[in-house]
């Protein structure tokens, strides 16, 4: 096998995060840039982000008040166009999908969406953060912020799972402690609060973080030895830290492991219940095609030919995906 092209690699949360649980899904996304088919669980995020983020602007408060005066997105014709517009881009039916996506949108306007105690001055902000001692570069991107007295600063962040933070996903939240970091290291704020909203539990929906001055310098170091792994992975690295070979879980410790393989044993294989047996898109065979510019590099691509983008001087390959080597012994 080859080693991978020397081209930095910027950190930021998901990588790290996919990095960690499974060195075969990092190799299969960040370096084959396999296509990813996505669930209606992605595509209803997608879709109540971008209500999210337009009703925060000043020239939709009447939106936002129409919505919280019948308490439905439906009590706004602009809000459920955009929402359908959306919906036939993303694939996702929204006849089967609606009563949800309204539940979640309604939870996030009812959580103090406008920060009224505070000021609200960034959303939907990506950041970069460029570290030489410790050395690392990492982005993100951040939903919301909100500024209060005694130089205090608010992170807010929507979450969409079907499951909350619990365990080693809340005390040593890579995604938490880089919101922290990002605040009191660029935005030099003395105390920052994370608060993740978690949509489909109106009743509960938050889960507040805080992390010390000591946890954040240690986090440096941290990114600094991810930073380099990540920059030296190879080819050859792909299968060193594999999710299967982890067994399964305890409780405290979250989705990686076997959990994150799934325990389907082949494609569209059916639960009791009917429905498809969820697995990592990664596990089996397909086909797919990429968009290969003139040097032979793939740029981008997709399950079908017709999804592709082709930009001028790049022509598409149909290629095929072998599956995971942990299941699909050759």
């Amino acid at each position: 096998m080859s080693k991978l092209k020397k081209k930095e690699k910027i950190l930021s949360p998901s990588r790290i995060k996919t990095f960690e649980v499974c060195s075969w899904d990092y190799y299969c996304n960040y370096h084959l840039k396999l296509p990813d088919k996505g669930n209606d669980g992605s595509k209803r995020g997608t879709c109540v982000h971008l209500i999210l983020e337009c009703l925060l602007n000043k020239r939709h408060r009447h939106n936002y008040d129409k919505l919280m005066e019948q308490n439905t997105i439906k009590a706004s014709p602009s809000v459920e166009r955009l929402l359908k517009k959306t919906a036939r881009k993303e694939k996702l039916d929204y006849k089967n999908n609606i009563e949800l996506i309204d539940q979640m949108i309604l939870t996030g306007l009812k959580n103090d969406f406008f920060c009224e105690e505070g000021e609200l001055f960034k959303s939907e902000y990506e950041f970069l953060i460029e570290s030489e001692k410790p050395k690392y570069k990492m982005r993100g991107i951040i939903d919301k912020m909100a500024r209060y007295p005694n130089n205090i600063l608010k992170i807010f962040d929507y979450k969409t799972s079907k499951s909350k933070f619990s365990g080693e996903d809340v005390y040593a939240n890579i995604q938490a402690m880089a919101y922290t970091l990002y605040g009191k290291k660029v935005e030099k704020f003395n105390k920052v609060f994370g608060e993740f909203l978690f949509l489909k539990f109106p009743e509960d929906p938050k889960v507040e973080t805080e992390y010390s001055n000591e946890e954040i310098a240690g986090l440096e170091y941290y990114l600094e030895s991810v930073y380099k792994k990540i920059n030296d992975f190879s080819e050859e690295k792909a299968t060193s830290n594999m999710a299967a070979s982890h067994g399964w879980p305890a409780k405290h410790k979250g989705f990686c492991g076997l959990a994150k393989c799934g325990r389907a044993t082949h494609k569209g294989q059916l639960k009791k219940d009917g429905n498809v047996m969820w697995h990592c898109p990664q596990k089996f065979a397909y086909d797919y095609y990429a968009a290969v510019d003139e040097n032979g590099d793939v740029k981008r691509t997709a399950f079908e030919l017709e999804d592709l983008v082709l930009k001028e001087g790049e022509v598409a390959v149909e290629k095929h995906y072998d599956g995971c080597p942990a299941f699909n012994k050759r």
